[in-house]
């Protein structure tokens, strides 16, 4: 991918309203971020100059072993987590009527994950879930995340079908039970007790009580109550080990963790993507390693076109994502470690330098202009 400063029309920002793209000078350097909005005092400095962005041109040949991602419909998502909300909110018993409509919007996410399939290799599957995070990580939202994440990991395995399906019925019911949790206990800023603990590791078993009436499969139970077992049997509430755990509930305790890790809670800030995925790689004896894997190849930490701060303080655009280490992409150097824009194309493969990492997905330079 070729990468050049390109001159926008007079016109284009419009006054109180978010600058859609990062903006440059004629030298590359970065007057104001995406996202900010134009105030009337920014706005009457930017028309004293001539402002660029930055456009691309496809290379061929540079990216023949990395893979495409194509993006799940953000307005799709946030009408799921609604939807759901509207389900189950303020539920004591789950019934079978809502369960028929789970299953409808549970059509929604396998027909949208339908859509980004890519095909490579082993028909590897990519999504990229860290642009639908916000300040708010009710229950609802994680779950949906949740099923998001399990179904792709599913695909990844083989299921296909119904089975697919309740798989990622599984997965949206799997923090039922956390509607029998006090908001108090949920929402604790600081470490739980003793009891508080005991409260929240009841969850799994509140939830298969709530959908023990609702005509649900014993797989969709067993997904609810075994989310949080753990391979080498140190988890809760029963203590089950390797195969004993239903398959669907070891896919759902790896995307339950993964989400879990890359959300602010009211105790602790979000892990970035690439740690959290490093800490389950790491939890040697609580995954099955066969899902860890299958896990792995679902996600897409740095899509194409992210921009990204390197550890050497250089930032650059992802251009193209490995297939089998998404952690490691290969970014065209935009900046150097002093801000000062490359004319020329610098490339760095993460695959091969491997004292360089990626720091941070979000540009940290100072910005021209401000508010007095």
């Amino acid at each position: 991918m070729n990468f050049v400063l390109e001159k926008l029309a007079p016109g284009f920002l419009s006054l109180q309203k978010t600058a859609p793209l990062d903006l440059f000078d004629a030298s590359g350097l970065l007057l104001l971020s995406r996202g900010q909005l134009i105030t009337d005092k920014i706005m009457e400095q930017l028309k004293q100059r001539e402002v660029y962005t930055l456009s691309s041109e496809k290379v061929q040949g540079k990216e023949a072993s990395f893979s495409n991602v194509k993006m799940f419909s953000k307005d799709l998502y946030w009408e799921i987590v609604g939807s759901f909300w509207s389900i189950y909110h303020d539920a004591g018993l789950i019934t079978y009527e809502q369960i028929s409509q789970t299953m409808e919007r549970i059509e929604w996410i396998l027909d949208e994950i339908k859509d980004h399939v890519i095909c490579i290799d082993n028909d590897s599957l990519r999504l990229e879930l860290v642009r639908y995070k916000e300040h708010d990580y009710s229950t609802f939202v994680h779950s949906v995340n949740v099923a998001i994440l399990s179904a792709l990991t599913a695909r990844g395995l083989g299921y296909m079908g119904q089975r697919l399906k309740y798989l990622t019925m599984g997965a949206i019911l799997h923090d039922i039970g956390k509607i029998k949790v006090p908001s108090e206990i949920l929402n604790k800023p600081g470490p739980l007790d003793q009891n508080e603990m005991r409260i929240i590791k009841r969850h799994p078993l509140e939830g298969e009580a709530m959908l023990q009436n609702a005509n649900v499969l014993p797989s969709i139970l067993n997904t609810v109550r075994q989310h949080h077992e753990r391979w080498n049997g140190q988890g809760y509430p029963d203590g089950l080990s390797g195969s004993q755990i239903n398959l669907d509930a070891q896919i759902v305790a790896i995307a339950d963790l993964y989400d879990a890790l890359t959300a602010d809670r009211p105790y602790r800030k979000a892990l970035p993507p690439y740690h959290a995925l490093e800490i389950l790689l790491n939890s040697e004896g609580d995954f099955n390693p066969k899902i860890i894997k299958a896990f792995r190849n679902s996600l897409s930490l740095y899509p194409k076109n992210t921009v990204v701060t390197l550890n050497n303080g250089e930032i650059g655009l992802v251009v193209a994502v490995p297939i089998y280490c998404p952690s490691r992409p290969l970014v065209r150097i935009l900046f150097d470690k002093y801000g000062k824009y490359l004319d020329k194309e610098v490339y760095i493969d993460l695959m091969k330098e491997l004292t360089y990492f990626i720091k941070s997905s979000c540009i940290q330079n100072k910005l021209i202009f401000h508010e007095c």
